[in-house]
């Protein structure tokens, strides 16, 4: 073999080593982005906006880190296929030179079995790396998404706990979603049932088609939280609810029908 430290030559005979396979270098798997810095984020002390700018740039540094592993995959299958084309062509050509008393056809037959066999070690190695990234690339989506929304979660209960007009927000899209909006009993937390009653007008101004409306107290509520009662049913309008059905959609779509949520 030819030593890239000293260029090419000719070698004797016994210093061919045909019957080595090439051996692969061993990397050592990367720790996941978000693993690295999942910590960082849950230790931060609670600011919304800056939360959702780490959140935002772990997403990015996620999706850059995967295609580094990808090109980094694709650059070594590349120097395997050369190498073992170069390695190929010097032995042929040395084969070739000593087998004139040997016989040239066996030389050349030696030669080219050696060539297929590093050909064929890089094609796997080439496979497993496509493997390995598309591996990675869905690890790292379902981290960034459970990433995303525990950031959503965080942004959501801050609000909710802070601003008390929050609830007027989340009881009105919970009753637009009803059909049916002719007798509605209206269920809120203890914390919240003084200041939704005391914004009944506001909310009957803003919600078409609403006829009866009551009021009640649910001591299992949390703040931020309601319930609504018709004739066809009820409607959890709580914030956790409707992040958990997002959540559940979500890695519906990367095909993880299994995973545990929340």
């Amino acid at each position: 073999m030819y030593n890239n430290s000293y260029g090419y030559g000719i070698y004797k005979r016994n210093q061919v080593n045909i019957g080595n396979p090439y051996k692969q270098e061993r990397r050592e798997p990367k720790l996941s982005v978000v693993e690295d810095v999942f910590d960082e984020v849950t230790i931060t002390k609670t600011d919304p906006e800056k939360e959702l700018e780490i959140g935002q740039d772990i997403i990015y540094k996620a999706k850059e880190n995967a295609a580094v592993i990808k090109r980094e995959a694709e650059l070594e299958a590349e120097r395997i296929m050369d190498e073992a084309k170069k390695s190929a062509e010097f032995l042929l050509a040395e084969v070739k030179q000593n087998a004139k008393e040997e016989g040239y056809t066996y030389g050349e037959r030696l030669a080219q079995q050696h060539y297929n066999d590093l050909i064929a070690e890089a094609t796997e190695f080439r496979e497993q790396s496509k493997k390995l990234y598309e591996k990675t690339l869905a690890s790292l989506e379902h981290d960034i998404v459970d990433l995303v929304l525990n950031i959503a979660e965080k942004v959501v209960g801050d609000e909710i706990r802070n601003n008390q007009e929050a609830i007027i927000g989340v009881v009105r899209e919970t009753i637009l979603s009803c059909c049916n909006r002719e007798n509605i009993v209206l269920k809120v937390s203890n914390d919240d049932y003084d200041y939704v009653v005391a914004n009944e007008e506001t909310l009957r101004m803003n919600i078409k088609g609403l006829d009866e409306l009551e009021i009640r107290k649910d001591s299992s509520l949390a703040k931020g939280s309601c319930v609504i009662e018709t004739e066809y049913g009820s409607i959890d309008g709580s914030c956790d609810t409707r992040l958990e059905s997002i959540r559940k959609a979500f890695f519906e779509l990367l095909g993880d029908n299994g995973r545990q949520y929340g």
